[in-house]
């Protein structure tokens, strides 16, 4: 089933899914990032099948509790699902970011540069 959530604009932050892949652009440094995020990546997470994209190639900065979120995404997917983290290798926050996240699952969880 594709997933399909239109796009919001939260701030600096545009958040959207089509298709297979989920999209996080511009800047998210809100101090409570989870009042949108959360309900974003829970339904993108029941629309999901074992497969997934999560492009953050136009995320300029992602604070610490929206790292935390996509932790959280990852970490209730469906068991075996697989996710690919697409970032800019230009932004070297984001690889710092994702080899963390990676570290919990380098099976499922990959990174496309």
């Amino acid at each position: 089933m594709a997933i399909n959530i239109p796009k919001k604009k939260y701030k600096r932050a545009v958040i959207y899914a089509n298709g297979d892949t989920v999209v996080l652009e511009g800047e998210i440094d809100q101090s409570n990032p989870e009042t949108f995020l959360e309900p974003f990546f829970k339904k993108a997470s029941s629309l999901m099948t074992t497969f997934v994209y999560i492009d953050i190639t136009g995320l300029e900065f992602l604070n610490s509790a929206g790292i935390k979120c996509i932790l959280d995404f990852l970490m209730k997917r469906k068991s075996n699902s697989r996710v690919i983290i697409r970032t800019d290798r230009k932004k070297t926050w984001q690889r710092t970011a994702i080899d963390v996240i990676q570290s919990l699952d380098k099976e499922n969880i990959l990174l496309e540069e």
